[in-house]
């Protein structure tokens, strides 16, 4: 063999040799992964404890009580947990589609630089999921959908909060929220009109109320009394009174000042008397001008059983060690005042209105006489 050809051997075997490192050094860097393997190859959900999603105006922490998972900046309100759910397990599932070294001007266009980056147009959305020890489980920066020829979504660009590999996982987080408001658990109450006996209304700390709602037998339409002579009640202003916890949501919440409102103020109520026997009662911040907030009690007239101890706070999978779903949990009348009555919802102000404190509110208007003068 020729020096020469000898010489150009060695040159491309080293070439070759270069060109190996380089793309198994890289491998090494994005963790060795594969395309259509894991970005997570084992993240214990059950052992999540806390969770912190946050963008470049909002952050929110959703923490895991004795009971159940709460809004940290809503004073441990319930979260909404299914939501909850479906993140954790949606990360844990992740799969990769491609991932490549990102530079500085590739993490800026696809949005991957942290929520606190000086240029807004930059930032993405973190998720870190923690243990109860504090322990990070998982820490990721989600940035841009990547847009099919359609214009549909071919997936997602991420990364880990600790390097710059960028991946493309085969799900999206478009609807990603992080202001804690939009993580509470929404619904109050979900009580259906079939279900409600009776409607009274108390006002100014009268003991008499100063309308009722009442149906003659279940399954009836119900009558207001009293109605005043020559007027008629409006039967689409009662269905609304009666159909105004089914269900019954929240925009917001804030915790009260440290006791429920009594039964003897002057605050208008609205006592809902089931046929189950519970008795709940809505108390709208009628003399508040603009409020659409209300307090919640609730009561029983029968007796109850003592309550039995709470569960076991639901495991994020949702399912229990034989692979079913995780019934819910009866509640008492006397449980659901615990929950409900330390706080003062803020609600939209079509629901704030079914709560109708005003008699002269359900009644039909006066026709006038034909001829009559004004």
């Amino acid at each position: 063999m020729k020096g020469k050809t000898f010489l150009i051997l060695l040159a491309a075997t080293g070439l070759l040799v270069a060109l190996w490192f380089f793309r198994f050094a890289d491998d090494k860097q994005t963790g060795a992964v594969k395309m259509g393997g894991k970005l997570f190859d084992d993240l214990p959900v059950n052992a999540v404890a806390s969770v912190t999603i946050s963008d470049s105006e909002n952050s929110v922490t959703l923490v895991k009580g004795d009971k159940v998972w709460q809004v940290e900046a809503r004073s441990g309100y319930p979260a909404n947990f299914d939501e909850l759910r479906e993140l954790v397990i949606k990360l844990s599932r992740l799969k990769i589609g491609r991932s490549f070294a990102g530079s500085t001007e590739s993490l800026a266009r696809l949005s991957l630089m942290a929520p606190s980056a000086p240029d807004a147009s930059t930032r993405g959305k973190q998720i870190t999921l923690k243990d109860p020890s504090g322990k990070i489980l998982a820490d990721v920066i989600v940035g841009q959908s990547r847009k099919t020829d359609g214009g549909e979504s071919g997936g997602q660009y991420l990364k880990k909060a600790d390097s710059d590999t960028v991946f493309l996982v085969d799900d999206n987080f478009r609807f990603l929220k992080t202001a804690p408001a939009q993580w509470l658990k929404k619904e109050i109450l979900n009580i259906k009109a079939e279900d409600v006996a009776s409607v009274a209304c108390y006002s100014g700390g009268q003991p008499a109320p100063v309308y009722t709602l009442s149906r003659p037998e279940k399954g009836e339409a119900a009558r207001m009394a009293p109605v005043p002579p020559g007027r008629t009640a409006d039967s689409a202003k009662i269905d609304q009174v009666l159909d105004a916890l089914a269900p019954l949501t929240l925009d917001d919440v804030q915790p009260g000042d440290g006791k429920p409102p009594a039964e003897e103020s002057e605050q208008p109520r609205l006592v809902y008397h089931l046929y189950d026997g519970r008795q709940i009662s809505i108390f709208p911040d009628a003399g508040v001008k603009d409020s659409t907030t209300l307090r919640v009690t609730v009561a029983d007239s029968k007796a109850e059983m003592p309550a039995a101890d709470a569960p076991a706070p639901q495991p994020v999978d949702g399912k229990t060690p034989a692979g079913e779903k995780t019934p819910p949990a009866s509640k008492t009348a006397r449980q659901l005042n615990e929950e409900l009555s330390p706080w003062v919802f803020s609600v939209k102000k079509w629901q704030f209105d079914s709560f109708i404190t005003q008699p002269e509110s359900l009644l039909e208007e006066v026709k006038k006489q034909a001829g009559s003068s004004s």
